[in-house]
């Protein structure tokens, strides 16, 4: 594998933390000033848990390299991993700064830092035929599909976390 693609392949989750960070500091005011019906109100307890978690899960997709087993299923996850980013920076942030007409926290990194970070890892496993266009289609949906199911999973943890009562 190219060395610039393992690079960039490296700084992903670092640029995902970022992103996490840019997210956690004004989430709890930012959801609770917005509808309901768009997203429900989240603590920043709640947030940090649920980001915690899935920033770890970023680092072990990318760092734990080793324990794959075949290079082709590590530029799976990858791919997936970078095209859930990749789709995170337009649904739900740059849609909900455009529909609700205010900053949604995560919009800056999502545009600045992981779209083109993202889309630079995905082209060059593509033009380097890493993997096949219908591999890398397939797990930028899948990982799309599984970071909106993680995201809930992980924020619901977060409230149990942070609202049960601990004897």
């Amino acid at each position: 594998m190219d060395t610039n693609l393992n690079f960039l392949i490296s700084i992903l989750p670092y640029a995902f933390a970022l992103h996490n960070l840019e997210e956690v500091i004004s989430m709890e005011k930012w959801s609770e000033s917005i509808p309901k019906s768009f997203h429900p109100p989240v603590s920043t307890a709640q947030f940090s848990i649920a980001i915690t978690l899935f920033t770890i899960l970023g680092f072990v997709v990318v760092l734990y390299k080793d324990y794959y087993p075949s290079e082709d299923i590590y530029l799976l996850f990858v791919s997936g991993f970078a095209g859930m980013l990749f789709l995170n920076t337009f649904f739900p942030h740059l849609i909900a700064t455009i529909y609700l007409r205010k900053y949604a926290p995560g919009v800056i990194t999502g545009l600045l830092i992981n779209a083109p970070l993202t889309a630079i890892i995905l082209w060059l496993i593509y033009d380097n035929q890493l993997i096949s266009n219908l591999q890398i289609t397939l797990s930028v949906l899948i990982g799309g599909f599984t970071g909106a199911v993680l995201a809930f999973l992980f924020l619901k943890i977060g409230h149990l976390l942070t609202t049960r009562k601990w004897n």
